[in-house]
């Protein structure tokens, strides 16, 4: 079954009848993310909307200028893992391009620059292009606090994944910034949990890439500190968020005492069983 798309001019389809469109509704289930959500980031729907505090609503806004090039360690953050990827026999894509000029990690970089959340519903898995941005953008941060003296005790970067393969999967992409001094641990099942306690010791990660069980698993040992994380990726929910991946997420939100960016993959319009969900937003089913 379909529905017609959004336009340009009527994101929402708020036209049709709709006085609250549910992709707001989507936004609200998420409580972790922040006053600010981008939507969409580097599609021609991309949409900015804004909490407004005074009418206790959401508010629509246009995307927002760019604020300028990536940062020559950003670009160097992505050619490092670009070379290194095309050298690895378990990634078989090939990029006809350079990953700096990726649309979506230009439109998300300036996003995350901005401050805002980010809301990605077009599936709940990041290709590789989007990883590569994401912890490029996360070492560039990085290098620029420590360059005004700021260091950092914890990790900056939470990458959450639902499956050991994703993690091995983010992990290989993280794995060519360790020259630029950015360690990345993966946690998940298919390891011993005393070896993995030792590796957070061992090297003070400033990536941690997890699967939600063995997180907790390590925080209820008080094995590591995600207190300060900075940037907070989820990626596999499933709208409408429940079931007992997402409790665990909720559960992780708990240890952290900031209010950390946060980026969500979720696999919002292609589920049969939010095709109700995905009528009220007047969105197209796949």
């Amino acid at each position: 079954m379909c529905f017609s798309l959004p336009t340009s001019g009527d994101l929402f389809n708020a036209k049709q009848g709709k006085t609250e469109p549910s992709m707001l509704s989507l936004v609200k289930s998420i409580s972790f993310m922040g006053p600010e959500i981008a939507i969409n980031v580097g599609k021609p729907t991309c949409q900015i909307i804004k909490w407004d505090g005074l009418n206790h609503s959401w508010k629509r806004h246009g995307p927002e200028d760019n604020i300028g090039c990536p940062s020559k360690f950003l670009i160097m953050c992505l050619n490092s893992i670009q070379n290194a990827l095309q050298q690895d026999v378990a990634f078989s894509n090939q990029w006809g391009r350079p990953f700096f000029a990726n649309e979506w990690g230009l439109a998300f970089r300036n996003c995350y620059t901005n401050g805002k959340d980010v809301l990605e519903i077009d599936g709940d898995d990041s290709n590789v292009e989007q990883i590569a941005w994401i912890t490029s953008a996360a070492a560039d941060t990085i290098s620029m606090k420590e360059a005004e003296g700021i260091s950092f005790d914890g990790p900056f970067l939470l990458y959450l994944v639902p499956s050991q393969e994703k993690a091995y999967k983010v992990r290989q992409v993280c794995k060519p910034l360790k020259s630029v001094g950015i360690h990345t641990v993966s946690l998940h099942s298919g390891a011993a949990i005393d070896h993995q306690i030792q590796r957070l010791k061992s090297c003070e990660p400033e990536f941690i890439v997890s699967t939600p069980k063995r997180l907790l698993a390590l925080l209820s040992l008080k094995a590591v500190d995600i207190s300060e994380v900075s940037l907070l990726v989820i990626e596999g929910l499933e709208a409408p968020f429940k079931g007992t991946y997402f409790d665990a997420i909720k559960s992780i939100w708990q240890f952290i005492s900031g209010n950390p960016q946060t980026i969500v993959f979720c696999d919002d319009v292609n589920s049969s069983s939010i095709s109700v969900h995905a009528k009220s937003a007047g969105i197209s089913c796949k």
